[in-house]
């Protein structure tokens, strides 16, 4: 199989899966928000915080973010690249804040906005990916403002239908957060890749998977350790996964700092032995 050939049927492959995915989740019917989707495991109180746990873990994810927006940003890779991943990071710094924000005052705006934000950094992250193994394209300014606005829309009008109807059905942004972990079944790891390695993204989307583990066994988690709560650790681990693609660009930047200080050490070698000959 040729590697053009690859690249179209990774694609056609994660095309496939997303509409299987939104059949079934069509199939299995409304996944609304309910009073109780407001409750966890955790709700101790510390320095006057509720829910201190859930809200103060968000900022290890803001300070992550941060660290990697700075770090693509100040990497050679290319623009393609670099942009999906800037947005990326800002998007997982949004996400922590308004999780934050919604951990010390549940509310669904708040719920809504945090899955909005989460959703639209997983989107932006299968975007860097595709534009590095399958088309330049994906990673454009132009189709990352389109997914960002798109993902807005989606999140909006939820939150509109639920202002009239009083029901809030979250499966639009549960489609588009399950994405991400459709592309090593599709085939677009298997892709040659010019910047990252296939650890990289297994690692990170396994991270993503354990988040969503965790995240269900909030109460059993908090009720066997007895000091930290599933919910607690779905946080860390999505903290953890930001934090190694900006340790990823941090080593990008490292090794293009070396290879232009070793290009500088030959290209002066060689001006020297033209100046002796």
């Amino acid at each position: 199989m040729t590697e053009q050939l690859g690249r179209r049927c990774a694609l056609v492959m994660l095309a496939s899966m997303t509409l299987a995915v939104a059949m079934g989740l069509m199939a299995w019917g409304p996944v609304e928000l309910t009073p109780d989707s407001h409750r966890y495991a955790d709700e101790r109180v510390w320095l006057g915080v509720p829910a201190a746990a859930n809200v103060w873990v968000n900022v290890a994810m803001i300070a992550a973010g941060a660290w990697g927006w700075y770090a693509t940003r100040a990497s050679r890779w290319p623009l393609e690249l670099r942009t999906p991943w800037q947005l990326f990071h800002v998007c997982a710094m949004v996400s922590a804040g308004a999780a934050a924000l919604y951990h010390a005052h549940p509310q669904n705006t708040l719920f809504v906005l945090t899955h909005v934000a989460t959703a639209s950094g997983f989107m932006m992250l299968t975007l860097g990916l595709l534009a590095e193994r399958v088309h330049s394209g994906f990673g454009s300014l132009q189709v990352c403002c389109v997914v960002l606005l798109g993902i807005a829309l989606t999140g909006s009008g939820m939150l509109l239908i639920h202002a009239r109807s009083g029901s809030l059905d979250m499966r639009p942004l549960l489609l588009l957060e399950i994405i991400p972990v459709l592309v090593i079944p599709a085939g677009a790891l298997s892709l040659p890749g010019r910047s990252t390695a296939v650890f990289d993204w297994v690692v990170v989307l396994t991270l993503y998977a354990l988040a969503k583990l965790f995240e269900m066994g909030d109460a059993f988690v908090l009720e066997a350790s007895g000091w930290i709560s599933g919910h607690t650790i779905m946080h860390m681990a999505l903290t953890s996964a930001v934090g190694w693609m900006a340790y990823r660009a941090v080593l990008a930047g490292d090794a293009a700092e070396s290879a232009g200080e070793s290009s500088g050490e030959t290209n002066q070698r060689d001006t020297s032995l033209n100046t002796v000959s």
